[in-house]
């Protein structure tokens, strides 16, 4: 239907030729009979050419994102204003622990183990679960973890003693170690970690 309303015109046109051509002769007639219908078939044709190509592109079109609002928040931009919100030092402690490790992989039960097993001691953290689940919330693993600590550096300077401040750092290193070894972006990251806590001031402004 598509097709005879978008050719009605040239479909009539022919029709309106061929009534005129039964006034003529009868091999003229044959002859406007066959390119008419030449004519017709070209039409049809191209018709067809044409709606294979739109429905190819149709195929072939970027799908639309899944958040089409423009004015919707970024998620790395709440990430980070969760990051700032952060008061709980061992709160801090526990999303870096666990950023350490998620970062690219999946977190296992060796990491999760001694994760909770510091969060008891030294963090002396009495719910756990409930803590874990909390960092949990603020970690991915599709973000790495140097910024994490960026972000969370100047609160674990602020409420931490400079002897604290290495023992959290040992403490990445226990996690990092869960598995058996801690592998080379994990060390440079614990490292980055130490020199910034080490030379940081206490009083120095979040970011």
């Amino acid at each position: 239907m598509d097709f005879v309303r978008k050719w009605a015109g040239w479909i009539a046109a022919l029709v309106l030729m061929s009534l005129l051509l039964l006034q003529v002769p009868r091999g003229v007639f044959f002859l406007a009979i066959a390119a008419g219908a030449g004519g017709l078939y070209w039409l049809i044709r191209r018709n067809g050419k044409i709606q294979a190509r739109d429905a190819a592109g149709r195929r072939d079109a970027p799908a639309p994102p899944l958040n089409k609002d423009p004015d919707s928040p970024d998620p790395g931009a709440l990430a980070r204003r969760s990051l700032h919100q952060i008061q709980d030092v061992r709160l801090a402690g526990v999303v870096l622990m666990i950023q350490l490790v998620r970062t690219g992989a999946p977190l296992t039960a060796a990491e999760k183990n001694v994760i909770y097993d510091l969060m008891a001691d030294p963090l002396g953290i009495e719910d756990r679960q409930a803590m874990f689940e909390a960092a949990w919330q603020l970690t991915d693993r599709g973000r790495v973890f140097s910024p994490v600590a960026d972000d969370l550096a100047p609160l674990l300077a602020s409420h931490l003693t400079m002897d604290e401040r290495l023992e959290f750092i040992g403490m990445l290193s226990k996690v990092a170690n869960a598995e058996g070894m801690a592998s080379d972006l994990q060390k440079e990251a614990i490292v980055r970690l130490k020199r910034r806590l080490t030379t940081v001031r206490a009083d120095d402004p979040r970011p």
